[in-house]
């Protein structure tokens, strides 16, 4: 049996996590999921945000968060991302893929393998971009009252890289099945249908 890869999308705050909680809680019953990995592109980006020091891919901003300054980075770290998946698939058997950018389709066409993409489905998670403001924001202010080394999303990075996406060109522009999760309210409770939709999507189009 392949790995099932799901990619998670979405602008930074959207709620990706939250939908990769509820989605490997329901496979894991349905017994459609033993073995799962999550992987996410952030390490990579704060490795270089952290490393950076010359500040001559990145820099911080006034708000305490980073900006990306070399486009390159985006790209750079998706193709480390795809090496780590090659590995990761042969030993699960589904795995999560999760990364925000403005341009999903070029992302996923020109960094990620033909064996990855010929059993993927695309989970693009959306918010308007003030609830994801917001949610990040919260989220940075909670990690750091618990003492947390949180990253804080700047404003002029989520207003410049993630206020625009192509979500909308994904059903026809991939070549996998695409499901749009609306999670543009914080009332976590009408996440539930959605799952169940995604779900029975899975069942339609994936041996597990």
């Amino acid at each position: 049996m392949e790995c099932l890869n799901i990619f998670l999308l979405g602008t930074p705050g959207c709620g990706k996590s939250e939908i990769f909680r509820r989605l490997n809680k329901r496979l894991a019953e349905e017994g459609m999921a033993s073995q799962v990995q999550r992987v996410d592109d952030f390490p990579k980006l704060w490795n270089i945000f952290q490393t950076d020091t010359e500040e001559k891919r990145s820099r911080k901003t006034d708000d305490g968060g980073y900006k990306v300054t070399d486009p390159t980075v985006w790209n750079d770290i998706l193709k480390e991302l795809n090496s780590d998946i090659l590995e990761l698939q042969q030993e699960c058997d589904v795995l999560f893929i999760e990364f925000s950018r403005p341009n999903y389709l070029e992302s996923i066409a020109d960094n990620f393998s033909d064996e990855i993409l010929q059993n993927g489905l695309a989970l693009y998670i959306y918010a308007p971009f003030d609830v994801c403001w917001q949610r990040n924001v919260k989220r940075h202010e909670e990690a750091l009252e618990e003492g947390q080394d949180d990253h804080l999303v700047s404003r002029e990075e989520m207003e410049e890289t993630y206020a625009e996406d192509d979500h909308k060109e994904l059903d026809e522009g991939l070549d996998m099945p695409v499901h749009i999760v609306d999670n543009s309210v914080n009332d976590l409770s009408q996440l539930d249908e959605q799952i169940e939709q995604i779900v029975e999507k899975i069942k339609q189009n994936f041996d597990l």
